[in-house]
């Protein structure tokens, strides 16, 4: 298995998505999963495993395996499987991995999974019943829809889904120079208008705010803090320092996001990953992903 990339979360400022009055339901009949939002932008989905009741999952395309919590593989009685490396922003660890018979979202089940065993403590004081993450490993078998304005999740493993979505299809970039990044990883090359450089960015529904690593490309502005820097805590609870940069409007083929507000660390990690940064899932109103034909359709607010 490949080492995980990009995991993080950061405590800065979230985007608020208003409420939508509107029958809640998924396009084309498929079957609706109700999402809830806590904190202001993590998406929470209940998972069954192995036919458990439910439990509550961070619904996170910025994690390329599903992760649960150890306790809860103990509960459960799972299988170990051997240790995977974990690599996120600014750390390096193992993790134990254990085999799941079966994973259900809403009647949509994956069978014989692997999932990897994670510490939710550093998570958990912000979402206190969160019992794992449902990641890529998961959502890539099928098409996606993240309706985040009527907080739906709508999976389809037909052709129904592919056809609703209206808006250019944007391309996944799918391949690397370098073989880190796993090819479940949802990238999107993009280019900043203001300065006309060319990035990559992870489309991140764990994120809370857009991140750009390397703070050297802009002037920081200053910030109404003691120390002129904002803290963030990461997936492995290290408290990290980010700066406020310049807002930047940002070009994802022919969409153009006016203004977005990017953070970034103050220590530069961009030469540990294969993408420049973070571009969080709560900025569109509606998300679709095809994981079958590697592109996405973004639906702004």
């Amino acid at each position: 298995m490949s080492a995980l990339k990009g995991l993080a979360w950061i405590v800065l400022a979230f985007v608020p998505i208003p409420a939508l009055r509107a029958e809640a339901h998924c396009p084309g009949n498929v079957a609706s999963v109700p999402l809830h939002l806590v904190n202001g932008y993590q998406i929470i989905v209940s998972v069954s495993i192995d036919n458990s009741v439910p439990f509550d999952f961070l619904l996170d395309t910025g994690a390329q395996f599903t992760m649960i919590d150890p306790t809860l593989a103990d509960e459960l009685r799972l299988r170990a499987n051997g240790s995977v490396p974990v690599v996120g922003n600014g750390f390096r660890t193992k993790s134990s991995a254990v085999e799941l018979d079966r994973l259900d979202v809403g009647g949509h089940a994956v069978f014989h999974l692997e999932a990897l065993e994670f510490d939710m403590q550093n998570i958990r004081p912000r979402y206190l019943s969160l019992r794992g993450i449902l990641g890529e490993d998961f959502l890539q078998q099928f098409d996606t829809l993240i309706d985040n304005g009527h907080r739906l999740l709508c999976l389809d493993d037909s052709d129904v889904l592919r056809t609703k979505p209206n808006g250019p299809h944007i391309p996944l970039q799918t391949t690397s120079d370098s073989t880190r990044m796993p090819q479940n990883s949802l990238i999107l090359a993009v280019r900043l208008a203001d300065s006309g450089k060319r990035i990559r960015l992870k489309l991140d529904s764990g994120a809370n705010a857009p991140v750009l690593y390397n703070a050297s490309w802009f002037k920081p502005i200053d910030l109404i803090d003691m120390n002129g820097t904002l803290q963030g805590t990461g997936a492995n609870g290290s408290q990290n320092a980010y700066v406020a940069l310049p807002p930047q409007d940002v070009e994802i083929e022919s969409m153009h996001l006016h203004n977005v507000p990017f953070f970034a660390p103050t220590k530069d990690i961009s030469n540990t990953l294969d993408f420049d940064g973070l571009l969080p899932i709560t900025r569109f109103r509606r998300v679709f992903i095809c994981h079958t034909e590697h592109f996405v359709v973004l639906e702004t607010y």
